[in-house]
């Protein structure tokens, strides 16, 4: 089995204000342990370019992409600091053109064959910047310009697009959210005290997209056997029945147990069993068509070993453990509202 890696020794350029814990570290320890693990001979490295600004606005408005640049190239009065939680250094509109370009490279990857499936290995990420601005440490919404290239470029039709990071990925349900071509689901901690504050079982797509968005949110405390519950009896049969040509997994792993930003309890274990998962459900409905996108994650100690876990599972070279335990009632709940949801009564969830 052929497994791709994104990576960019460039993707360290974009600098964080202190305090920031999206770093540079978060790729650069990830890859140095992989090194060291004798990983990197087994993986087909893939070596991205930037991606041009007009890849940007197949998604994103000439507006959005302009701010990022132009910001990124004369400083900001404030410390550089857009927002709350976006900043910028001379590098930065580099870097995220990189990271976009990173993950069209692997996306091409996977959908010509070249690779079985592929893990991309990239910074900054990119689910929180909608069609409008930048977001949550993300410029450029790098899965979904991924799909929109690929989609006009290449063909590809139908796409799914499963999210576990411990944030809603809102900027990717933003701009699908009328397209019934791709199929967004995001499972999360609960946003009524949690970053970006939406993602809620009633957002459900508008338009033709009404039905193709699922948000799951889950209360702190949800761990392996809440996401397995929620792989399991939603997004397998959801994914079933929409038949997409390629499978995407916006891979943030701060719903890891021992990250510093969430209340979620995932273990390592608990990313193997979800990732395989992904593969068997890539196996069944899009002849195996997967790609992991790094997103969230920061706890620098853990994060290399998780992700070395994930990737072996994608190489094959770990077996899913077998997962035991019970889920949360909350999560059994919040699975029913989601499978009661108008419309959706008559689908492979009821």
């Amino acid at each position: 089995m052929s497994t791709g890696l994104v990576y960019h020794k460039d993707f360290v350029k974009h600098c964080p204000y202190p305090g920031n814990p999206e770093v540079p570290e978060r790729v650069t320890a990830t890859y140095d342990h992989f090194r060291e693990a004798g990983l990197l001979d087994k993986l087909a490295l893939l070596t991205p370019e930037p991606c041009s600004p007009d890849d940007i606005t197949m998604v994103h408005s000439r507006e959005h992409y302009d701010y990022v640049e132009y910001t990124s190239e004369t400083g900001y009065p404030d410390d550089a600091v857009l927002n709350t939680d976006v900043y910028v250094c001379g590098d930065t509109c580099y870097a995220a053109l990189l990271a976009a370009g990173g993950v069209m490279l692997g996306g091409e990857s996977v959908w010509k064959g070249e690779v079985d499936n592929c893990f991309g290995l990239v910074r900054p990420p990119g689910h929180h910047a909608g069609l409008y601005r930048p977001a949550g440490f993300c410029y450029f919404n790098n899965t979904a310009i991924t799909i929109k290239h690929l989609q006009q470029a290449h063909g590809l039709g139908r796409v799914a697009v499963f999210d576990w990071d411990a944030h809603c990925g809102n900027g990717t349900m933003e701009v699908f959210y009328d397209d019934p071509s791709v199929l967004t689901i995001s499972a999360h901690q609960d946003p009524r005290s949690f970053y970006p504050g939406t993602g809620f079982v009633e957002q459900r797509g508008e338009g033709e997209g009404e039905g193709y968005c699922l948000n799951i949110p889950l209360q702190a405390g949800a761990g392996d056997a809440d996401f397995m519950r929620v792989i399991e009896e939603l997004v397998v049969p959801k994914v079933r029945e929409f038949g997409p040509d390629m499978l995407f997994v916006g891979a943030g792993q701060d719903s890891h147990r021992d990250d510093i930003i969430s209340g979620l309890q995932v273990t390592d274990e608990g990313y193997s069993a979800m990732t395989a998962g992904m593969m068997e459900l890539a196996g069944e409905v899009c002849n195996g068509r997967l790609f992991l996108v790094l997103e969230g994650g920061y706890n620098l100690e853990k994060l290399p070993k998780t992700h070395e876990t994930i990737v072996k599972t994608l190489m094959g070279e770990a077996d899913a453990p077998e997962m035991s335990g019970t889920p949360l009632d909350s999560t059994v709940e919040v699975i029913d509202r989601v499978k009661h949801l108008p419309g959706t009564e008559e689908s492979d969830l009821g």
